[in-house]
């Protein structure tokens, strides 16, 4: 469908759409006003009217009649002050015949109505025709809105032809009303005028309303005596018609400095000469509006989505049955190229675990090069610590003879007992080194660091009686245990040993200094030497691979591979220059348990 026709077709729906709704509000909301102004109007009654026949029930009252008699002032004032208490009304007074206030509830006030002229007021010339009075106006003294009940008091009674003595009237006070309105009404954001016979606003719960009128036309003289001298100006109301629902009014009035849009429902209050009027926010019809067109927008879009979508559908479902058609000749001919690449990607994974194999071993390997170079290096001392025994072994071994031939068999045994010490000596030197030279086994088992220590010193104590170094040994009481290989652990330490002489080669009365410290989840183990340390530019460098400080030999490997062994074992291996001087190697391992040891 074109974009023109949708368009137009929204617009359509959205002016169909906005007149039924608004129809239906506003008729939702001349509902409701209805009620409220029931409401309202029994609320009036019963408030103003419960108190019409007051005046004639308190004329017959014979306390009225016998002080009105003897002229009491004082005492008429008091029982019209308890009466206007009793009542609950505004005021209560009665006036002479000449219409002079003679007596009111409100004597005692600075605005008292004590001899005031209230003659030309309607309700007192109807009472004094002999007729109930009602009239509503503003107060000639105190200038509030109040309507009048009046009644002729009658000498004698209630004897239709009796002299009238006076007028007795009561004022309601209309102002408190308007203050419960709002709540006993129910009108929730309504508002409320009510006109008189001109149609001046006489009451509303909006106070800039009050006093002024729906129309231009002045008040007439007679009307106009009702507010005295108040000038009761138009109001600026307007009304028109609503925009989607021609045959629906609203009153259009000044509000919070702004015109605003009102449904109006009125009716008649015959016994007061009113009318009533409720006015409802035309705003709140607007929001439902917004709402139904929102709602109206919404799901025309679904619809017009369901649509778009059903047509992508079919279109989609005609291009997969293409595609599948397509697909399937691609998937024949990509079959031959994913076989053979399956067989290429095998052939190299079977080639990468040949390599890591490979790698594994040559790792291996450069371990038990890097053993045999050390014991290379430590050949010198041991050629020395097994040279000692063999030549006491040979002297010993001639003066056991020549003892023999002397029949000195006593101190021929001797020195068989010398030779069996000093045979066991070489064989101790021996395996130490055949220990320390074979390959590691690859199982993790709880090493003894004591222990470990201990024979790793052993394997360069004869390096270090040559070169004349002292070895200072700090081991705990308690040996810690750590869960690792000790033949690879043994290597790293006769490494980092042998470096250590190595770097104390030209020192004389030098100290080699060895401790083992545990905190609470690991041990570390400190060698710390008294060389001439290492180069700053060369302690970032000193674990890598080939990297080496020693001019004729070294592959520069020893320390690269014992970082590694650490490393395997969960541990970091760390150098620093010691403050006082010489390298201090650290190597930190993760403490065995004491349930698993």
């Amino acid at each position: 469908m074109p974009r023109p026709a949708l368009l137009l077709c929204y617009l359509l729906l959205l002016l169909l759409t906005a007149s039924a709704c608004q129809h239906w509000i506003y008729q939702d909301l001349r509902a409701e006003a209805a009620g409220q102004s029931n409401n309202l109007a029994a609320f009036l009654r019963h408030s103003i009217g419960r108190h019409a026949n007051l005046p004639a029930q308190l004329s017959r009252s014979p306390l009225l009649q016998q002080w009105l008699a003897q002229q009491d002032i004082p005492a008429l004032n008091r029982y019209l002050a308890e009466l206007q208490q009793s009542a609950g009304v505004a005021d209560l007074y009665l006036v002479s015949t000449a219409g002079i206030v003679l007596a009111s509830s409100n004597s005692a006030d600075a605005a008292s109505y004590v001899g005031r002229d209230f003659g030309f007021r309607p309700y007192v010339q109807a009472a004094l025709q002999r007729q109930q009075g009602f009239y509503y106006a503003l107060g000639h003294t105190s200038g509030m809105r109040g309507v009048y009940y009046s009644a002729p008091m009658l000498q004698d009674g209630a004897v239709a032809d009796s002299p009238v003595l006076a007028v007795l009237v009561v004022k309601v006070d209309l102002e408190p009303l308007e203050l419960q309105q709002q709540q006993i009404a129910g009108l929730a954001g309504s508002h409320f005028i009510v006109t008189g016979q001109s149609q001046e606003i006489f009451l509303s719960d909006v106070p800039a309303w009050r006093l002024t009128k729906l129309d231009s036309q002045p008040l007439s003289a007679t009307e106009q005596q009702r507010y005295l001298t108040k000038n009761i100006t138009a109001l600026q109301q307007s009304q028109r018609r609503a925009l989607l629902t021609p045959w629906q009014q609203l009153w259009r009035m000044p509000l919070a400095g702004d015109q605003r849009n009102f449904l109006a429902q009125s009716q008649d209050l015959t016994e007061f000469g009113w009318q009533l009027t409720v006015l409802t926010p035309a705003t709140d019809a607007y929001q439902q509006l917004s709402t139904a067109l929102l709602l109206t927008t919404l799901l025309f879009v679904i619809l017009l989505l369901g649509w778009r979508l059903q047509r992508e559908r079919q279109k989609r479902a005609a291009q997969l049955e293409q595609h599948a058609r397509q697909l399937e000749q691609r998937v024949i001919a990509r079959t031959a190229d994913l076989a053979a690449s399956n067989q290429q990607l095998v052939a190299q994974i079977r080639q990468r675990e040949q390599t890591e194999t490979a790698l594994a071993q040559t790792e291996q390997e450069l371990v038990q090069a890097a053993k045999l170079a050390t014991i290379g290096s430590l050949s010198a001392s041991l050629n020395h610590e097994l040279n000692q025994p063999l030549t006491a072994l040979s002297s010993y071994s001639q003066t056991t003879a020549k003892m023999l031939d002397k029949a000195m068999y006593s101190e021929a045994q001797q020195n068989l007992q010398a030779m069996q010490q000093l045979i066991a000596r070489l064989s101790n030197i021996v395996a130490q080194f055949k220990d320390f030279s074979r390959k590691s086994a690859g199982k993790n088992q709880p090493v003894d660091i004591n222990k470990l220590v201990l024979d790793a010193v052993g394997l360069v104590h004869h390096q270090c009686q040559r070169q004349g170094v002292k070895v200072r040994l700090q081991l705990p009481e308690a040996p810690p245990q750590v869960l690792g290989d000790p033949i690879q652990l043994e290597q790293v330490l006769v490494n980092l040993l042998t470096n250590a002489l190595q770097a104390m080669q030209q020192q004389t009365d030098a100290a080699l200094a060895v401790a083992v410290r545990t905190q609470e989840t690991q041990v570390q183990i400190l060698l710390k030497d008294q060389g001439p340390g290492i180069e700053p530019h060369h302690l970032e460098r000193i674990f890598e691979a080939f990297f080496t400080t020693k001019q004729r030999d070294g592959l520069g490997l020893g320390l690269s591979i014992s970082q590694r062994i650490i490393q395997s074992f969960a541990g970091k291996l760390e150098v620093r220059n010691h403050p006082q001087g010489g390298a201090e190697f650290c190597v930190t391992l993760p403490l065995l348990p004491m349930e698993t040891c």
